[in-house]
């Protein structure tokens, strides 16, 4: 009887384990089903409201701005002041992707979004995921310079022209990826951090290097800068909707030969962070073996197209 009932629960475990590891999966079977019919997503400009399954980007820019935001009404505000100062002399605009947020993130959006010009706000109610939300930006977008960064503006916005010189510099053919780096930083910010937090860096590293074969010293830098070109082909590929998205997208993009390069830049630590760093990581860990295996399997595969 006892064994009976301890065989009982590994089985149970296996069930439950094997459901958790491929949840990415699972999520992306489902949204191939429902995002070609999901009228949800609504796209808000010019003080209207448009589907996104139907919307045409029509702006004159040259740089489009995609900000992934979830649960940011009280650092969202800050970036955007600070974003309007930078690129003043910029033709560009801002797409603000509001990730289903509890929050009065949306409200803050808005207050900022009516008396500019070429500013956007993309929002829906059920939550995506960081990539998922910057996918949507992404491919939403009308310019020919796309940089994707992080709501709590943790990369100093200085920075981008460095980025956008070694971008000229890379591109071949229409296609090209910058990646910020924050590599520089690590052995100081090593040294700080307690000891689990540094376990899971390595071990995410070597996942990322050996099994992924992605060689960059940091993809998850959340300060990125992409031609429209390679924009328009890596998000359409894409399946991974949260953390390891990333990866995925330095693959894809190893794939079809767009030129990537990093860039060193100044980047800070940002209070108010949603992140459950433990949490994450394991997440990403497995994130990292699963889009690894499913690409070996070819259940994924680099032409799929997510239909957005």
């Amino acid at each position: 009887m006892l064994l009976e009932i301890f065989l009982l629960f590994i089985f149970v475990g296996l069930l439950i384990g094997l459901k958790w590891l491929f949840t990415p999966y699972t999520n992306w079977k489902n949204q191939q089903k429902t995002v070609k019919k999901d009228d949800s997503i609504v796209i808000i400009c010019d003080g209207k409201e448009y589907k996104y399954s139907t919307y045409k980007n029509t702006s004159d820019v040259q740089l489009s701005i995609i900000i992934p935001s979830y649960n940011e009404q009280n650092r969202l505000g800050r970036t955007l002041e600070a974003t309007f100062k930078h690129f003043n002399n910029y033709k560009y605009e801002i797409i603000i992707i509001n990730d289903a947020s509890k929050d009065k993130t949306l409200e803050v959006a808005k207050k900022y979004q009516i008396n500019n010009k070429n500013f956007k706000i993309i929002t829906y109610n059920k939550n995506r995921g960081k990539g998922g939300a910057v996918r949507l930006g992404m491919l939403a977008a009308a310019g020919d310079i796309q940089l994707m960064m992080d709501a709590d503006l943790a990369t100093d916005l200085n920075e981008y022209e460095k980025l956008s010189k070694e971008l000229l510099k890379i591109t071949q053919n229409g296609l090209g990826l910058v990646a910020g780096s924050r590599n520089h930083l690590v052995k100081d910010v090593v040294v700080q951090r307690k000891w689990y937090r540094n376990f899971l860096m390595h071990c995410s590293n070597f996942i990322i290097n050996t099994i992924c074969g992605v060689r960059l010293k940091d993809t998850q830098c959340g300060f990125k800068l992409f031609t429209k070109n390679t924009s328009a082909i890596l998000f359409r590929v894409l399946h991974l909707e949260r953390w390891a998205f990333d990866v995925e997208l330095f693959m894809i993009a190893q794939k079809y030969k767009v030129p990537v390069s990093e860039v060193p830049v100044k980047w800070e630590d940002v209070e108010g962070s949603h992140l459950n760093v433990v949490e994450a990581s394991i997440q990403m860990a497995r994130d990292f073996l699963l889009v690894r295996i499913l690409y070996l399997l070819n259940i994924w595969n680099f032409k799929d197209d997510i239909g957005l």
